[in-house]
């Protein structure tokens, strides 16, 4: 008797999961939507495409990175490398900013499965979220540029006229951006690292003009009086404040294109 109660409830909670998923076509393929929330309610989606030679991608079109990015996670070194084991433990794989994983029609049941599995690992990572706690600048703007979904390299030497030079972040892309925050507690040293920087950036364009290099801010609260036209004038042709960061946003898009 009791198997056979085991039984219904098994069938009843298949059933109810068949109901509760949704399908939106698309050209080719579809959005598949998920009776599977994430910590905060938010109901799980998934495209999947045709691929080749009878081959399915899924994938979670970037929006689990971009649910711990929004709910105020910094996308660090370390919690990428969680969520690619997470990810990895479930055969699924990051692409730039969106988990996906390959299917063949065999194995289209437990793949979607162990897609979801990977995504509410990852979604749960949230937890490690500290809001009273001060995020380092780089890493924010790191955590933005892998939330943007683009190739990027950390720590990238370039050629000046006069000398090498690093800089923080290098797009990779026909735009070849080269970002590097500046963050500062007084005038006075953000004036000197601006300084700094911007005979970088002058020497760099001066051995090859195509390199398009930008200063990133650090205006966060009482960090914004520290940029007055004292410190911002030496930087002021490549900088952009970090409360205006639309306009990176726009150059890390159009390097995708």
């Amino acid at each position: 008797m009791m198997s056979n109660a085991c039984t219904e409830v098994i069938s009843r909670y298949l059933s109810q999961l068949q109901g509760d998923f949704g399908i939106s076509v698309l050209q080719d393929g579809c959005i598949l939507s998920t009776p599977f929330v994430r910590p905060d309610g938010e109901g799980i989606e998934l495209e999947m495409r045709a691929f080749h030679e009878g081959r399915i991608d899924l994938s979670d079109m970037g929006d689990t990175l971009g649910y711990l990015y929004v709910n105020g996670l910094t996308l660090s070194k370390t919690l990428m490398a969680e969520a690619r084991t997470i990810a990895k433990a479930h055969g699924v794989s990051l692409q730039r900013n969106r988990f996906h994983i390959e299917m063949n029609a065999e194995s289209v049941g437990i793949d979607t499965h162990e897609m979801i599995q990977a995504i509410l690992g990852i979604s749960s990572l949230i937890h490690k979220r500290r809001p009273n706690s001060r995020v380092l600048f780089d890493d924010e703007v790191e955590s933005f540029i892998i939330q943007s979904g683009v190739t990027y390299d950390v720590g990238f030497t370039v050629s000046g006229h006069r000398e090498e030079h690093t800089v923080k972040f290098h797009v990779n892309s026909g735009s070849d951006l080269l970002i590097h925050p500046l963050s500062a507690a007084s005038t006075p040293v953000a004036r000197s690292w601006a300084e700094r920087l911007a005979y970088r950036f002058s020497d760099i364009q001066q051995h090859d003009p195509h390199w398009d290099p930008i200063a990133i801010l650090d205006d966060r609260s009482a960090r914004g009086d520290v940029w007055n036209a004292y410190a911002f004038t030496p930087i002021r042709e490549y900088a952009v404040r970090w409360s205006q960061r639309d306009e990176l946003a726009l150059k890390l898009e159009a390097t995708k294109s």
